[in-house]
């Protein structure tokens, strides 16, 4: 209930935030992470943990009747509790193949039914409303609980033992949270959360004038567990392989975008840590993680994950595919051969030397994105852009396009007095994130731009004269 209200109120909560000095954004930060603690560190949870560290070493075999029995319960909780699925067929399953026989759910599906979606039995009061923008920046909506929270947050803590790393242990956190306030000119560009040894870094503040700041910064807390998206990171690493010497990390932990081989080396080079990426997505419907051995494993007590071509027919192992999920730990907006929109592959160097046997997933297709820059110089990683479009829910894609730093077109697909309005709600707040100086366009289109292979990147560095013909520009 505690976070439900968080969530409903945070635009004004974010407000009172910002007002409040250092010290005091570090207390609300704490008393928030004590709630969260509190819920993630729950004595049934820990149980949890320990059930899935016991599992890791299940046979093929064994895999496959758990994904069997996860389906069946997956596809009868749907059928009697979401309007959505009423209609489906009551299908017994004997095995994962059999899986096919029902229809796969598109991203458009997901975000025109949302309420139909929705599990009816969880009541009203306990659903957690999440925006998620995903890959193309068309936002949607899904729903939590806080028991489905907790147990997600089981399953990230079992990779933390993979890289030896105990629940609590302190970390650098540097992912989409608001901790400063966006006109800060001086450090400290962070905030503590003492529940969780926690320190959030601000991923909107990043700049050439603010680097000794935030190497300082680090250079104070080596030794510690660093995570954060793939695209922020590395914004830090340049700072710090242009200063010369590493700063040394326990883990480095990267969840929301693909990790090449080059950004690997780099960011393990700059912090002196061992990389451990994760796939996951808002809708909390797929999870692949990363061990000791670079091997990304398919969590399969998490959900059952197809890989299939355009025609819905599946791939061969090292063929590029669109990742099909069906979710086993979301209740409360159960997903079934759900075309998330990202792309991967199975690796074809199965098994994994780990000893695990659960299936290696090549994610590496996913989000293919430039970084947008401010007039004032500061830096922006696609997933800080991302954050203005959460709560959209008219735009099939949204991208945005930069000549010159400080100068963007907001390009959105979409139609209708709904698009219009919320165009118009993304062009004012990338303006305020850009800051004093820059000028922002706008655009509807009929369709994405889209690079070679069908990529459709958020951000893209333009060399054409598309703001010469745009009239409505802001400062």
């Amino acid at each position: 209930m505690i976070e439900k209200w968080y969530r409903s109120k945070a635009g004004d909560l974010q407000l009172v935030y910002d007002r409040m000095p250092p010290f005091v954004r570090s207390g609300l930060t704490s008393v928030r992470g004590w709630a969260l603690a509190r819920n993630r560190y729950a004595p049934e949870n820990l149980r949890l943990l320990d059930e899935l560290v016991s599992r890791e070493r299940a046979t093929p075999d064994q895999i496959e009747r758990q994904q069997v029995e996860s389906l069946q319960r997956a596809l009868d909780t749907a059928r009697q509790h979401c309007p959505f699925y009423r209609d489906y067929p009551a299908l017994q399953v004997a095995s994962t193949a059999d899986w096919a026989r029902l229809p796969v759910l598109s991203r458009t599906d997901v975000r025109e039914n949302a309420a139909a979606l929705t599990n009816q039995s969880i009541p009203e009061r306990e659903r957690i409303a999440v925006a998620t923008t995903g890959t193309t920046g068309s936002s949607l909506k899904v729903y939590y609980t806080t028991a489905i929270m907790r147990k997600n947050w089981a399953f990230r803590m079992q990779q933390f033992l993979w890289a030896g790393v105990q629940p609590k242990t302190p970390r650098l956190t540097a992912f989409g949270n608001r901790v400063v306030p966006p006109n800060r000119k001086t450090p400290p560009y962070w905030v503590h959360n003492a529940a969780e040894h926690q320190i959030f870094l601000s991923i909107f503040h990043l700049s050439p004038q603010a680097a000794p700041d935030y190497l300082s910064f680090l250079r104070q807390h080596t030794g510690w567990v660093l995570e954060g998206f793939p695209s922020t990171l590395t914004i830090l690493a340049d700072f710090i392989l242009s200063s010369g010497e590493p700063v040394p990390m326990r883990a480095i932990f990267t969840d929301g975008e693909p990790v090449p081989a080059s950004l690997r080396e780099k960011l393990e080079m700059a912090f002196a840590a061992q990389l451990f990426n994760t796939y996951g997505n808002t809708e909390l419907c797929g999870l692949i993680q990363q061990c000791r051995h670079g091997g990304m494993h398919l969590s399969t007590e998490y959900a059952f994950l197809e890989i299939l071509d355009e025609d819905n027919r599946p791939v061969r192992p090292g063929e590029t595919g669109y990742l099909v999920w069906t979710g086993f730990l979301n209740d409360a907006t159960p997903l079934l051969r759900y075309r998330i929109g990202d792309r991967g592959s199975w690796d074809t160097a199965q098994p994994c030397p780990c000893g695990r046997s659960t299936p290696l997933v090549d994610p590496g297709m996913t989000r293919e994105s430039d970084v947008l820059y401010a007039a004032d110089g500061r830096v922006f990683s696609p997933r800080s852009v991302n954050q203005v479009l959460k709560g959209t829910t008219a735009f099939r894609f949204c991208q945005f396009l930069q000549q010159e730093p400080g100068q963007v077109l907001v390009r959105a697909v979409g139609e209708g007095e709904q698009a219009r309005n919320e165009l118009s709600k993304v062009r004012n707040e990338i303006a305020r994130l850009l800051g004093d100086g820059s000028t922002v366009a706008t655009e509807l289109a009929d369709v994405p731009i889209m690079k070679a292979g069908g990529k459709t990147p958020l951000i893209i560095q333009s060399t054409n004269s598309v703001f010469r013909r745009l009239p409505e520009v802001v400062a």
